[in-house]
């Protein structure tokens, strides 16, 4: 039987018998979907004004430090939820004992350690109560401070950071990043309705911020007509010079890209950078998908075939990083333009083959435009390694032709392979698990832990992780931007094709120190301190370090394993006390 394929808008939504033959292909990975086995469900239903309808996020991130990720979702016209991951593959909400079950008109929502304190905070972008007529109600967003002992308190308006436009309601997708690298989180703030409800905030380091968006664009406005219609902002160090960029992704052809100066200001380039081409930028995602070193930055927009004369449809747009801040636009060679409607997406290495992936999520509002929109589906591109992508969803069984909004991915149940969430609106959410086998598609994945560097913002945000293998590197970025209205998993995750033998790791701290390990073991999920002699992880070190590791090193403990190469010897003992003389700085 010759091969058969269902296509919507140059999306690939099922491919049946011979498929897999036809490109050369195996299937590469396989999801099923647990939405309500893992307890994961939840609706977004109703809308208010015109505007509501493109909202729905959520967010990733270990809120309670247990090791396992939560997830947090914005309800709508229903109370925020707060999964908290039981650690068996299956979440409970404790919104209402966190104290954060609050019915508003919530937009975005990203997950960070904003005051370097250990814990994980929430930004929450809101357009006000759900009494409010958000056409005449200012930003009302939240700073979920984490309290460490399962609450949180709001402290937006202490901080300086509740209002981005004071005139209406605005704010989308929220971006944090140190741009002039002094160790303190800064935040970006994108605003679709008005071009005032851009904002740029500088950390103060002492929990509170200060709008300084009018002070460090060299002149540049986002209220300069076309106003900038934002959606997604990201920090991210496009030229390796380690002072993070600031790419906005937005609405309307008004796209931009700002070059780091390096002195605490940016000046916008986009026409110069080759980028800024996309009719409706909504979501972004920056990864290196052709492992050359260099991050690119992937749009997702409204396909070309779109039939509304009001809304120009330009198709994703793929921006591939050439050096020193210039661009090439190959989303059509790479075989990821159309779409459909374009939200969220996100890049992964789903299927651990070494080579990052890509999906994007579609949908319109509930077919006021056009109807035929209403059953775009989520797209999976699976990377081919030559430049070029294969639309592949269906059969890896993604076949969600919801009302897709946010989209973030994360290890849902620590078993090495990335997961996926997909936020809809209306609508639930879906939960697509990842069904690798690690024993025959293996992996590593790391997160960073800066709490004991002074300079160093937290969580190790801003630094490049590279991992040698056999094959050519891998390159990672450690940052906390938004796909669309939610941030993934805070991790490196490498896939390693099946290769079992140790690999080396270097980290490339955002101060220009460097960590590195040649004997690295695979499949497993290692913290790589900043400091190696904080042992304890509580940001200072002493004497109570050097304790405490002894202890763990005559115990046999895995934590003991400061390597990372799956054996606690006399090599790990020598490794730590040589970090705990030199200290911490």
């Amino acid at each position: 039987m010759p091969a058969r394929t269902v296509v919507s808008k140059g999306c690939v939504i099922a491919l049946v018998v011979g498929q897999a033959a036809s490109i050369g292909l195996a299937q590469p990975v396989t999801f099923t979907e647990e939405t309500f086995a893992s307890g994961l469900f939840t609706e977004r239903r109703g809308t208010n004004g015109a505007y509501e309808w493109m909202m729905g996020g959520g967010c990733i991130g270990d809120f309670n430090n247990d090791g396992f990720q939560d997830v947090f979702v914005l309800g709508g016209n229903e109370p925020d939820k707060l999964f908290i991951n039981n650690g068996n593959g299956t979440f409970t909400n404790q919104a209402a004992a966190w104290g954060v079950a609050v019915t508003h008109i919530g937009s975005g929502a990203i997950a960070v350690d904003y005051n370097k304190d250990g814990w994980e905070d929430i930004y929450v972008t809101s357009w006000g109560a759900r009494s409010s007529a958000p056409s005449g109600t200012p930003s009302q967003h939240k700073l979920y401070r984490n309290n460490g002992n399962g609450t949180f308190t709001n402290v937006a308006v202490a901080a300086g950071v509740h209002r981005t436009s004071a005139s209406a309601a605005d704010g989308f997708g929220a971006s944090f990043g140190d741009y002039d690298l002094d160790g303190h989180l800064d935040l970006a703030v994108a605003g679709w309705r008005t071009g005032t409800g851009n904002k740029i905030f500088h950390s103060n380091g002492n929990g509170t911020f200060t709008d300084v968006t009018s002070s460090i664009l060299g002149g540049f406005s986002f209220s300069t007509v076309p106003s900038v219609r934002g959606f997604s902002p990201w920090f991210i160090d496009t030229n390796g010079d380690r002072y993070p960029d600031l790419l906005w992704t937005a609405d309307g052809m008004t796209s931009k890209y700002f070059r780091n100066n390096a002195n605490g200001t940016f000046t916008e380039i986009t026409g110069a950078s080759g980028t800024g081409l996309d009719g409706n930028g909504m979501g972004a995602y920056v990864a290196d998908l052709d492992r050359d070193g260099k991050p690119d930055w992937y749009v997702t927009s409204i396909t070309t075939t779109n039939v509304v004369p009001s809304v120009p449809g330009t198709g994703n747009m793929l921006y591939r990083n050439l050096g020193n801040h210039t661009f090439a636009e190959v989303s059509n060679p790479a075989g990821v333009k159309q779409t459909g409607w374009g939200w969220g997406t996100a890049a992964v290495d789903f299927d651990h083959d070494g080579n990052l992936d890509l999906i994007a999520t579609n949908g319109t509002d509930q077919g006021t435009y056009m109807g035929e929109f209403l059953t775009d589906p989520t797209c999976l591109f699976m990377n081919n390694a030559n430049g070029t992508f294969t639309s592949l969803a269906g059969v890896c069984g993604i076949a969600h032709t919801g009302q897709g909004r946010g989209l973030v991915t994360f290890d849902a149940d620590n078993d090495g392979d990335q997961d996926i969430i997909i936020f809809s609106n209306p609508g639930a959410i879906t939960f697509y698990r990842n069904e690798l086998d690690p024993g025959t598609h293996s992996y590593l994945r790391v997160f960073l832990n800066s709490r004991a560097t002074p300079g160093l913002a937290p969580e190790g945000i801003g630094a490049r992780v590279v991992l040698n293998a056999a094959a050519s590197p891998q390159y990672r970025w450690i940052t906390a931007n938004p796909n669309y209205l939610g941030n993934s998993e805070r991790s490196a995750h490498f896939g390693l094709a099946g290769s079992l033998a140790p690999v080396t790791l270097r980290v490339e701290w955002a101060d220009g120190r460097v960590s590195e390990y040649a004997s690295v073991a695979p499949n497993q999920t290692i913290t790589v301190l900043s400091c190696a002699a904080d042992f304890d992880r509580n940001g200072q070190w002493g004497v109570g370090d050097l304790f405490a590791y002894l202890d763990a090193w005559f115990a046999g403990g895995a934590s003991a394993d400061v390597n990372f190469d799956k054996a606690v010897g006399v090599s790990d003992l020598f490794d730590f006390l040589d970090a705990w003389f030199v200290g911490c700085n």
